[in-house]
């Protein structure tokens, strides 16, 4: 048998060869199989079922946050939400309980925050149905809380002292609220919220203990499931435990008991299908970190997966960072206040908990990202994620200009240090200050908290250690972190004895980014441009444009393979024609 010649498929081999060659697309490929042994995970707002721009399908809130809210704040705060893709509110703060003596109930002082009908409550502030109104009017569903108790958690131990009196209060808590608010607003009311938040007990790690634990938890929670079943079996439970991967002794360190106690617990209490496990990440609160939420989200995921039971897993994410603790911030400084998390840590966040969760909630939107109870610089540094795909990359730019005076605060005279000159692109988070070389204290952006005190950018801080007769210069290093998570150089401020006050006059201090229909701000708005386009110049090198990462092979490199592919094939071609002649 002849063979055909096989010159008109040697030259389509060439033909492909070298338009692939040319256009990058053999090393295309190379490279997209590089990039994909380590993926990014991007919890897209279509993987985590949301409607809007954000993943973000849930958020807790608190009523001291809205209880003074205008018709017109109402509608700014549910325009928000209805953009990142909010379909469903938490709020827990519609009981409070003084359960105490915890055995004795008769004792029990129990104040309603809602239009109870039990003559058992007393009636505080109403601050439930307003919420009830404005969510039916903007099509946002409510888990209802059953109440919360000021006995903290010593119920929950490992004989469950008091958790079925605590559980037969709940249960009655949930019939009055169920019979004030579901036939008022059946599509709103979405289901119950169970307050306490169960922690990772170190008895955990004893299977005797455990089991012990879950028998006497299971007591409680079913006299809650047999109330909610006799109320409407379809309206869903969910619970918000938290975990302290960092505490001592009376906690479980362990990843793989933690997943046995709540696939145990799961299996056993009377949750139902389509209830809901909605853990705090606790990365806001301290008790838990970056590095180790993914192993704990994966206990949660193991649980609920091999419990027996459709349960959902949903991701309670703290978006806030809990104060310092200690003489200094709670005595010393006075400045000991929750705050925003910067949104490259709440990015991550979101990152680590989709790759287990069926939703992402947060605790909370309209506490620490809503632009209306906080700087605008949070949530616009989020939009710029959300429409960029990347966080903004601009670091601030440090104070360039202090002034000093002096103040007299609880009977002393102290240093105040006022600065201006600051400036970011977004917004700017807190300002570290460090004093003689040591971390010293720091200055974070405010949140009115639904108070008519306004939010502010950091721009003046008080050194309440300072001795005004001192011989001895001291020096401040003041460091800018903006929203986004960028940090500034450091640039330094020494106060020489004697001069306080300095008498300097400072500009205007940061509240934002500069609007450029004034002319004031147009000169800083200039002056910040020629420091932005320096810096950005040093990073062209290091960032690459999307359509530039496709290949890191240069043009020479390409056409040099190229080349060598056609030197080939013409030799394979010389040699099959020679065995065709012979």
């Amino acid at each position: 048998m002849k063979l055909k010649s096989p010159l008109p498929l040697i030259s389509l081999l060439l033909v492909i060869i070298l338009t692939l060659s040319f256009t990058g697309g053999i090393f295309v490929m190379a490279e997209s199989d590089s990039q994909n042994e380590t993926p990014v995970v991007e919890p897209s707002p279509e993987k985590m079922l949301s409607g809007g721009i954000s993943p973000i399908t849930g958020t807790f809130i608190q009523p001291w946050v809205y209880t003074n809210y205008s018709d017109e704040r109402w509608e700014q705060e549910f325009a928000m939400w209805k953009e990142l893709g909010i379909e469903y509110i938490i709020m827990g703060d519609t009981l409070s309980c003084k359960a105490e003596p915890i055995n004795d109930p008769s004792k029990w002082t129990i104040t309603a925050d809602y239009a109870t009908q039990n003559p058992a409550f007393s009636k505080g502030n109403d601050v439930f149905t307003i919420l009830f109104e404005k969510c039916k009017a903007h099509g946002i569903k409510i888990y209802a809380g059953m109440g919360n108790t000021t006995a903290g958690w010593p119920y929950l131990d490992i004989n469950a002292t008091g958790f079925t009196n605590i559980c037969t209060m709940f249960a009655s808590v949930a019939e009055d609220i169920y019979n004030v608010y579901y036939t008022a607003y059946p599509e709103t009311f979405a289901g119950f919220y169970f307050v306490p938040e169960l922690y990772n007990s170190s008895n955990f790690d004893s299977a005797t203990n455990r089991t012990k634990y879950v028998n006497n938890l299971t007591a409680g929670f079913d006299i809650v499931f047999d109330k909610l079943n006799s109320l409407n079996p379809e309206l869903p439970f969910i619970f918000s435990p938290y975990v302290n991967m960092f505490g001592g002794g009376w906690v479980s360190k362990s990843p793989e008991n933690i997943g046995l106690f709540w696939k145990e617990l799961l299996a056993a209490a009377g949750f139902r299908d389509g209830d809901i496990l909605c853990p705090q990440d606790s990365v806001g609160a301290g008790g838990n970190d970056l590095e180790n939420l993914a192993v704990v989200t994966a206990a949660y995921r193991y649980a609920v997966d091999n419990c027996g039971k459709d349960i959902q897993l949903w991701s309670n994410c703290e978006i806030f960072v809990q104060p310092p603790q200690g003489k200094f911030y709670d005595e010393y400084d006075g400045y000991n206040y929750w705050e925003s998390c910067s949104i490259d840590r709440m990015v991550s966040q979101f990152q680590i908990v989709s790759q287990y969760v069926d939703l992402i909630f947060v605790f909370a939107v309209p506490h620490y990202l809503s632009p209306y109870n906080t700087v605008d610089g949070y949530y616009d540094s989020y939009l710029y994620y959300l429409e960029n795909g990347v966080l903004d990359s601009t670091p601030p730019t440090p104070p360039t200009e202090f002034k000093t005076l002096y103040q007299t605060v609880n009977g002393k005279k102290t240093l105040t240090i006022y600065w201006s000159g600051m400036y970011d692109n977004i917004g700017i988070h807190r300002v570290n200050i460090y004093r003689d070389g040591e971390f010293f204290t720091y200055r974070r952006a405010t949140r009115n908290e639904g108070t008519t005190s306004g939010d502010a950018y950091p721009n003046n801080f008080i050194d309440m250690d300072y001795d005004p007769d001192t011989a001895t210069a001291v020096t401040y290093e003041f460091e800018v972190i903006d929203c986004s998570g960028n940090i500034s150089e450091r640039v330094s401020f020494t106060v020489e004895p004697g001069s306080v006050p300095n008498g300097v006059k400072l500009s205007r201090p940061y509240n934002g980014p500069v609007d450029e229909s004034n002319e004031a701000s147009e000169e800083a708005s200039e002056e910040a441009s020629e420091t932005s386009s320096e810096e950005e110049e040093s990073l062209v090198s290091d960032v690459s444009t999307p359509s530039e990462e496709k290949s890191s092979f240069p043009a020479w490199a390409i056409y040099a393979v190229a080349a060598a592919a056609v030197a080939v094939i013409a030799a394979v071609t010389v040699l099959i024609i020679k065995k065709k002649k012979k």
